[in-house]
């Protein structure tokens, strides 16, 4: 404890110099709560914490002198200067990571529990969360998960009393304590005083042991007090939301102070000596050690690509996309032992629309399983299951649904290789089902690829074919990226050719449907079917389309589709989404850019109108994109808009919003 508060107090000491140009969040007056509970962790447990996370680093046996680097921005840094203060990480020592969204760790430890549960070596994970953490949805969601699942976690939350400078008071019925609240979940609690060290090691060192039986998770609350303001190296008790008393009284308590006078142990000069050489050489050496090449900013966005294989012919054998899909996670739950499926629904009669079918009969419960309506904390588990070696396969029913995990995905899944300096890579895949037609209304239907496709480090894949779909879905899951894989609901009864073996197709890649001369088409998902069919009919015109479908959002292929527009020098994007800073806008940037002089009109787009998707098909009528309305605009394209005949509809399609007469409701 006194090596963590001289290390603490030498950064308050030296923040001034405003050298090391990151926020911290000092522990000094916490010591007790990282000391005592790591002292009772082998150095094979696991770690985690948030964005006050010195101690529980030092505590774990963090390097002194890759975290003080790291402060200072330092490419010696424990994370390369990519994360600061509020992102540490040794995964020799079992600390694996930080970080300072509150509560959004607390899931990701819960998985790596998961996957010590799987390990079976009696491994343990403990998360350090604070008091406001407790306020959080997706802790509750966590605690629930763990115990549901036994899994070997220790919840280790320090009490300090205020959130920044909101006491608890105004957040908490004061009636009801933190471990009660806790004890809600069926969770053992275990509520003490977090500065004496001593007795934390004890109640640690005997959770522990339970947890190592396979005695299920515990949650400790540990009541302690910051002395130093939130964020900085400052004392605040002047501004007025706590008073200088009640700081004097729990100065009192002073951690260091509780335990010499239990033990009457001191250190001696000469051990004190020590330590502070040791500081002061770590200080040194961080502020000599050289910065990171700002050439270096770009790596680590994505862990590096796999390499595929060449794409085999499509073969002749024809299943359904929904079948394609099914037989992709077959495979991969074959192949890899480390993977494993879950979602609501995944195992129920219908099996996500038939896509998962028969899987966990086949792969057993603890591979392939249900979760609770927790979407958020579900991601978190996901994440760190796969920081911690596995491959995990996360589905949603709708993509709406998904969108409570927002976080999750945003701040975590898409920036976790990158923020530790691509130590760890996170390789995930949640598929996402984007509803259509029959009633599915404004919180049914949504595509937001391009949202997700704008966050750097996410992949965002849109199959069109079942040919597509196996192997795109075997190419996400085997890739060490996080990957967003969109499914279009009217697609899952469409039929293609699919070969029988394991195949993968490279993420980022289109690839083109049909060949033309005259104008590109460029689309993904459902909307490259409407293409091909329009591309059918312009014929009839003499009018030669070539039909991209794009397959991945993010990677854009921006080389194939450039190469086409440079032929045929007419461009129409269409986008089954709402325009307004969408992928069709991007693409017609970029090929302005680029191509602008090599065009003969204007390059256009198609996408949904800017309101959501009606419930009633007939308020729908006019949001969809068919076949019918590219044409038209092709046709505009090359000034004939009067040289236009409506196409009879085809004999399937019995409305606007059932393109397929195997596509039928509820859901």
């Amino acid at each position: 404890m006194t090596r963590i508060r001289m290390v603490e107090e030498e950064i308050a000491r030296r923040y001034p110099e405003q050298e090391m140009r990151c926020p911290v969040h000092l522990s000094i007056g916490q010591e007790a709560a990282a000391v005592g509970m790591c002292s009772a962790l082998q150095p094979t447990d696991w770690a985690f914490s948030g964005h006050r996370n010195h101690a529980h680093y030092l505590a774990k046996g963090g390097n002194l002198k890759a975290m003080l680097a790291e402060i200072y921005g330092k490419a010696t840094g424990c994370c390369g200067g990519r994360g600061g203060s509020m992102h540490l990480s040794d995964q020799a020592c079992g600390f694996i990571g930080a970080t300072p969204i509150v509560g959004s760790t607390v899931p990701i430890a819960v998985g790596a529990a998961l996957t010590a549960k799987r390990e079976g070596r009696g491994r343990v994970v403990v998360v350090f969360l604070g008091d406001g953490a407790m306020e959080t949805g997706v802790v509750h969601e966590s605690l629930n998960f763990a115990t549901l699942k036994s899994l070997p976690i220790l919840f280790a939350c320090e009490n300090n009393l205020y959130s920044v400078y909101s006491p608890l008071e105004v957040r908490q019925p004061k009636h009801r304590s933190i471990s009660g609240l806790a004890a809600g979940h069926g969770i053992n609690t275990v509520r003490l005083d977090g500065n004496d060290v001593e007795n934390i090691y004890a109640k640690a060192a005997s959770a522990v042991a339970e947890i190592r039986k396979g005695n299920g998770p515990v949650f400790m609350e540990l009541s302690t007090y910051r002395w130093l303001e939130h964020c900085g190296p400052g004392y605040d008790n002047n501004i007025g939301y706590r008073t200088e008393d009640e700081f004097q009284e729990w100065k009192l308590r002073d951690p260091l102070q509780v335990v010499r006078r239990q033990s009457s142990v001191e250190l001696k000069t000469e051990e004190i000596s020590l330590i502070h050489g040791e500081i002061q050489e770590a200080f040194k050496a961080a502020i000599s050690d050289p910065f990171p090449s700002p050439d270096s900013e770009v790596l680590h966005v994505y862990a590096p690509p796999n390499t595929c294989e060449p794409a085999p012919p499509r073969g002749d054998r024809q299943i359904t996309y929904a079948e394609a899909l099914r037989e992709a996670q077959d495979m991969c739950l074959a192949k890899y032992e480390n993977s494993y499926l879950m979602g609501l629904g995944v195992p129920d009669p219908k099996g996500i629309f038939g896509t998962t079918i028969g899987l966990q009969e086949k792969f057993g419960s603890d591979r392939v399983f249900d979760i609770p309506l927790s979407e958020n904390a579900m991601t978190g588990v996901a994440i760190g299951s796969a920081i911690t070696g596995m491959r995990p396969i996360l589905t949603h029913q709708r993509l709406d649904f998904a969108l409570v995990s927002i976080d999750q995905i945003v701040n975590q899944a898409a920036k976790w290789h990158y923020m530790f300096n691509g130590a760890m890579s996170v390789p995930f895949v949640i598929r996402m089902i984007i509803g259509r037609g029959w009633g599915q209304g404004p919180q049914h239907s949504q595509s937001l690829h391009a949202w997700f496709a704008h966050i750097p480090g996410l992949k965002v894949v849109m199959p069109s074919t079942p040919y597509e779909a196996k192997g795109l879905l075997i190419g996400a899951i085997e890739d060490d990226s996080p990957v967003i894989f969109l499914e279009n609901r009217w697609l899952h009864s469409t039929k293609g050719m699919v070969p029988v073996n394991h195949y993968s197709l490279e993420l980022g890649k289109c690839r083109i449907a049909t060949y033309g001369t005259d104008i590109t088409l460029v689309s993904h998902s459902y909307g490259t079917i409407e293409c091909l069919a329009a591309a059918t009919e312009l014929f009839k015109y003499n009018i030669s389309a070539e039909v991209i479908d794009m397959r991945s959002m993010n990677p854009i292929d921006y080389d194939a589709i450039s190469l086409s527009v440079a032929k045929t020098h007419r461009l129409l994007v269409v986008d089954h989404a709402e325009s307004t800073c969408g992928i069709c806008s991007e693409i017609i940037s970029v090929i302005s850019e680029t191509l602008y002089s090599t065009l003969v009109s204007p390059p256009k787009r198609l996408s949904f109108p800017a309101y959501p998707c009606p419930t009633s098909h007939k308020l729908s009528i006019n949001y969809y994109i068919t076949s019918r309305d590219i044409v038209h605009s092709v046709l505009s394209s090359f000034g004939r808009t009067t040289d236009y005949r409506v196409p009879t509809a085809p004999d399937f399609m019995t409305s606007h919003d059932q393109p397929n007469p195997l596509y039928i409701g509820p859901f």
